[in-house]
């Protein structure tokens, strides 16, 4: 039987972690090398990092979605790099959820915003909505308010004031129609709000034969700028970093991480 898939199987859902022991770290490595997985002494390194990180006691970073105040962040890993501090314990949310949390915040405070479009929500950010008229969507998950296919969006032309679309794009076929789709239902005046993960430190696009095994069709460069202004009068780009010691305590962002995108149509 096909398991159900909601919103909260994905990060940000306000999963507490487990408390991590060195037998669940042996167990999931074993598990990662019969799978494949290429990357298994990055996750090594990062999983016996928080191991001993779960000794600390002196809160060290603050997060702005659950409000605590944690003695440690957990280090999370692919086959790239190892991206540390990122994970908070308590709620599951990554660097770029605390980050844009702040954004939308200075988005909403700014224009005059009404009708809001979520792709791939994330429970976290609910209640920052709860007063607008707010509405979900994604292709897979069950618990949103439309199943729609954002390379082909069913729904009528300038209809919305804000749409977020938050680490989607990567994971479409055809982006290059999601991108039309998106910018075709948004208001005269209104905002897209794009994130997606990448190299922000390289030009160029890089395209898979097939998706990664996060599935994934392409890891993205700064030449999404140009492919944003061909499609959208206008295009800010916004680094997240900048929202890293708003708090006493910082959120424990990294500079030229996470990249917002704003998307103006005019």
């Amino acid at each position: 039987m096909k398991k159900v898939k909601t919103t909260y199987d994905n990060p940000a859902s306000f999963k507490k972690s487990s408390r991590i022991t060195l037998i669940g770290i042996t167990k999931k490595i074993v598990r990662k090398q019969f799978n494949g997985h290429n990357h298994t002494i990055k996750f090594l390194i990062s999983e016996i990092s928080n191991y001993f990180n779960q000794l600390k006691i002196a809160n060290r970073f603050y997060c702005n979605l659950c409000k605590k105040g944690s003695p440690f962040f957990l280090h999370t890993s692919n086959d790239k790099r190892i991206l540390r501090d990122s994970i908070c314990p308590n709620c599951s949310s990554r660097k770029r959820h605390r980050g844009l949390f702040e954004e939308y915040k200075t988005i909403l405070n700014s224009n005059e915003i009404n009708k809001i479009l979520h792709f791939a929500p994330e429970p976290v950010f609910y209640s920052l909505f709860q007063n607008y008229d707010y509405i979900t969507a994604d292709f897979n998950l069950e618990d949103v308010d439309l199943k729609l296919d954002i390379q082909k969006i069913d729904y009528k032309s300038e209809s919305f004031d804000l749409i977020l679309c938050n680490h989607v794009l990567e994971h479409v076929e055809k982006d290059f129609m999601a991108l039309e789709e998106l910018e075709r239902i948004l208001k005269p005046n209104g905002i897209l709000l794009l994130t997606v993960p990448g190299d922000w430190e390289r030009d160029e696009i890089i395209e898979f034969n097939k998706p990664d095994g996060n599935g994934h069709y392409r890891d993205y460069g700064l030449d999404l700028i140009s492919i944003l202004k061909d499609n959208f009068s206008k295009v800010d780009l916004v680094d997240l970093f900048k929202y890293n010691n708003v708090y006493n305590l910082p959120i424990d962002l990294t500079p030229k991480h996470d990249l917002a995108f704003l998307c103006h149509k005019v």
